[in-house]
């Protein structure tokens, strides 16, 4: 089955985030427009942060740029608009200049009229990333691809996207098994159960209201009193009793708070976050806090829909190709899953 056939029509907005920088985020992107331009399907096409420029900005590596086809609605900043060289440039209409500023100026969304290159970019946070992507669909994009990173990871979140595709590249390190590792500790992470249908609507409105509160067993809640949930578990642990049943944390959920508040309890008590992009765990903590006995839950849960391979590396290094492909397959396959593992460049 090809990547098109496991995204469109099921879904409308999927994000695509990389294990690290130059992890094949662009190629993906490429391929999956290359796909829909064949299918007749009219792109979205948005970044969380810059996209398309021919050499990365930070290593001063060279990029793959992105290709729009005729049609397609990008978002830009207007101080990208001419970047591309011409003759390679696609030619785009503006169609609305946004209220959103970057430091490269303001977020502007255009329909491309002539096929070519193009740098994208867009908005950063969550809420504008998704306004961003409906007025995308109003302007007639049928399937809207956010390009996001580990760092801007706002864009995997379900308020945002309907599904997230990983990127996992040879970039990230010369060792095979250690971009394995890293990416099936992100495929973990991504992948928290949602929390128990009796505690959504209370966890919903704390997540509303900012608040971290501890519920007991008959649903009476405690404010725990902190202005995050950052750095907070030794506060919350001190109002945790043998009556406490949920946690739910209205921030981030670190180390150090899931840590205290796992340790307080002989038993479990579920913690809740929004959603696994307010999780900051390295494999090792989130490893240590599962022998802890961790209940560790979400609200949303992210839709994992496959997970791509670029054996190559800008650095001139790479992995053998099908043994890259074959190991990473097993190594997603024993997290007890089933979301793919596809080589866009192979295919």
């Amino acid at each position: 089955m090809s990547l098109i056939d496991l995204i469109y029509p099921k879904y409308k907005t999927i994000s695509i985030v990389g294990t690290s920088k130059n992890a094949g985020k662009t190629v993906t992107m490429n391929h999956i427009i290359a796909e829909a331009d064949g299918r007749g399907i009219t792109l979205g096409l948005v970044s969380t942060g810059r996209d398309g420029e021919r050499r990365d900005v930070l290593t001063n590596t060279e990029k793959p740029p992105v290709y729009a086809s005729r049609g397609s609605i990008i978002t830009t900043v207007e101080n990208s608009l001419g970047n591309v060289a011409e003759g390679e440039r696609a030619g785009i209409e503006i169609l609305e200049v946004t209220g959103y500023n970057t430091p490269m100026g303001k977020v502007v969304l255009g329909k491309v009229v002539d096929a070519g290159y193009v740098e994208i970019s867009g908005p950063r946070s969550s809420t504008t990333i998704r306004n961003t992507c409906l007025m995308m669909q109003d302007l007639g994009a049928d399937l809207i691809l956010v390009d996001g990173s580990l760092d801007r990871r706002a864009s995997a979140a379900p308020f945002v996207s309907e599904g997230t595709i990983i990127a996992a590249g040879a970039a990230l390190s010369r060792s095979m098994e250690a971009v394995i590792q890293k990416t099936k500790h992100l495929v973990s992470l991504y992948s928290i159960p949602r929390a128990d249908d009796a505690i959504m609507d209370i966890a919903a409105q704390a997540m509303s209201n900012k608040e971290t509160l501890i519920v007991n067993e008959e649903g009476c809640c405690i404010k725990a009193g902190t202005q995050t949930s950052l750095n907070s578990g030794a506060v919350i642990a001190e109002q945790l009793s043998e009556r406490s049943k949920y946690v739910i944390l209205s921030g981030s959920a670190t180390f150090d708070t899931l840590r205290d508040i796992v340790i307080s309890r002989r038993d479990k008590v579920q913690i809740i976050v929004k959603d696994a992009t307010r999780i900051f765990l390295n494999e090792n903590e989130l490893f240590m806090l599962h022998k802890m006995g961790m209940d560790l839950k979400a609200i949303e849960a992210i839709n994992i829909i496959a997970v791509t391979v670029n054996p190559y590396s800008p650095e001139g290094y790479y992995f053998e190709p099908e043994e890259f492909l074959k190991k990473m397959r097993e190594a997603i396959r024993n997290e007890n899953t089933n979301i793919p593992v596809l080589d866009v460049m192979q295919e």
